[in-house]
């Protein structure tokens, strides 16, 4: 990884702009045509991208990062974290964001007092179609979260903020909220682009009798944002399209534009960015991340992270609904062969539902590394023995991240080790997702990375038969007891992370999960594209950036 530079909000030098006076006046005095001055060349920044995106409301959308990251580029919130320098143990600078500085967005500024939070609106604030940005339009876009139920619902509810009256209009610009219990879980959630608000003329135009929230229109339309740049165009499965916002109010984007390009091919996004006809490609393959990053032209940023790379199982679907079954498929699994072949060493060992490096994980309940003679037995206690009487099973994988579909085969390979013969099954990732959603998928690859690093947002999100994201239909009434009264725990912290080790401990008995590793976050641009900065969330905020020649 190369560092990066930050760029400043400047678009042209002084000499620029006075080259470009000095050459309308002399047009003018020669009397030629208006257009006699060259316009300058936009800069157009073209991202290449794995899959499509699977809503574009920002209260609802679940596991595509590319709608998230148009909705988060076209939406602010009232809150944002700041951005900070880090180095990487080899030395290496780059830039990311410290979740523990909360500072202000569409809100200039934000305060804490007990249970109540003000947020104090900046003066003038417009959607980019004009309509005004008021804090009756805010509470309005929070009254539709709670009346929609998306995904974003749960996000509140899990810092204590239940019901939408417990948002209130103090004046034009002032908004307060009102928690059940003092916390700064639902802080460090409304940041996100879940709780953008919507314009409520938009919604008023789009409304049906039976869809009084428009949500079927902005399942497929964006709505009109608030933030630094606007969706100029979408074409499903082809590109996403970008444009700056002229009169946004931090100032003009340095990128004039942005095509998020999809390419579900792997190699081909690689061979794309080698030639320069994209300038930054996501989810680059593992192994080629080596010959980029001895490549002049290109920057790689490679950072170790919380996410989990998870082998999830339907409790609820035979035979996994068997968790002696489970625990078989978990003794199975070749978790070295995974992180040195397939990863490549760019990934840290998981042995836990908390990552290492998120507060309280433990590894010391897993006890399922690869032992095939354990499996067999397993399989056999559980009524399956050498694989005999199993239904069908089918192991479902994203098209498009390289890594999922090989590490597929080595987990076929070693179950079919025990007995149990595996259909690996490629879906495309809007395919995927819908599915997934539906609970349909018996056996899956999947990840998740917690966007706070906190044990119980995480264990909120992933393993609360509450959660609208337990796709698993894990369920666990202790479980379920111990997230729900340690999330917003106010009493010792020994005793909150000791029921923290609990609930690991219990959830890796129960094995409705395998966790097969934590890989690094990478990213491949060319080496011309400055000002990237990683954000917890894994999206991309195109404002920092710019594109030199």
């Amino acid at each position: 990884m190369k560092s990066q530079k930050r760029i400043g909000s400047s678009r042209r030098s002084l000499a620029a702009i006075l080259l470009i006076m000095v050459s309308a006046t002399l047009a003018a005095c020669a009397q030629e045509a208006p257009d006699a001055v060259e316009p300058q060349e936009e800069k157009v920044l073209i991202v290449a991208v794995e899959g499509d995106i699977d809503t574009f409301d920002p209260c609802c959308t679940v596991g595509s990062k590319n709608s998230q990251t148009a909705i988060q580029n076209t939406f602010d919130q009232l809150t944002q974290y700041a951005v900070v320098g880090r180095t990487l143990p080899n030395g290496e600078t780059f830039q990311t964001v410290d979740t523990s500085q909360i500072i202000g967005m569409l809100a200039e500024s934000w305060e804490q007092d007990g249970a109540v939070v003000t947020f104090k609106l900046r003066e003038g604030l417009t959607f980019s179609n004009g309509d005004p940005i008021t804090a009756d339009v805010i509470v309005d876009g929070y009254r539709r979260i709670f009346e929609v139920g998306g995904l974003s619902f749960f996000l509140l509810t899990m810092g204590s903020v239940d019901d939408a009256s417990q948002f209130e209009v103090v004046d034009d610009l002032t908004i307060r909220m009102t928690m059940n219990t003092p916390n700064n879980l639902v802080n460090l959630n409304n940041v996100m682009h879940n709780t953008s608000s919507l314009d409520p003329l938009e919604i008023a135009e789009r409304a049906t009798e039976s869809d009084p929230w428009a949500t079927d229109y902005f399942r497929q339309n964006l709505p009109t944002g608030s933030g630094p740049f606007i969706l100029e165009e979408y074409v499903p499965g082809d590109r996403i399209v970008l444009v700056a916002r002229d009169d946004y109010y931090l100032g003009r984007p340095n990128l004039d534009k942005v095509i998020i390009k999809v390419v579900p091919d792997p190699a081909q996004r690689v061979l794309l960015l080698k030639r320069g006809e994209v300038d930054m490609i996501m989810i680059p393959p593992i192994k080629d991340l080596d010959d980029l990053e001895a490549d002049p032209n290109v920057t790689v940023v490679s950072i170790p992270t919380t996410q989990n790379r998870m082998l999830e199982m339907s409790n609820t679907i035979p035979p996994f609904d068997n968790k002696l079954v489970r625990k078989a498929v978990a003794l199975a699994v070749p978790y070295d062969t995974l992180l040195n072949e397939v990863w490549v060493g760019r990934a840290q060992q998981l042995r836990s539902p908390i990552a290492n490096g998120t507060p309280t994980s433990d590894f010391s309940f897993w006890d399922y590394e690869t032992d095939l003679d354990k499996a067999s037995e397993l399989l056999a206690e559980a009524g399956f023995p050498n694989g005999e009487g199993l239904p069908p099973i089918k192991l479902t994988v994203r098209i498009g991240t390289e890594e999922d579909e090989r590490a597929a085969v080595f987990i076929q390979d070693g179950l079919a080790e025990i007995g149990m013969q595996v259909e690996i099954e490629k879906l495309a990732f809007a395919t995927f997702q819908e599915q997934e959603a539906q609970r349909n998928l018996q056996f899956w690859i999947d990840e998740w990375i917690s966007w706070v690093n906190d044990p119980y947002y995480h264990l909120s999100w992933i393993y609360s038969s509450t959660s609208p994201l337990v796709y698993t239909n894990y369920q666990n009434d202790r479980v379920d007891e111990l997230i729900a009264k340690f999330t917003l725990w106010d009493g010792s912290d020994q005793e909150r992370d000791e029921a923290s080790r609990e609930i690991q401990q219990l959830i890796v008995d129960d094995t409705p999960i395998i966790y097969l590793l934590a890989p690094n976050f990478n990213v491949a641009m060319r080496s011309n594209v400055t000002g990237y900065v990683y954000y917890n969330d894994e999206l991309n905020r195109y404002y920092h950036m710019d594109k030199t020649e």
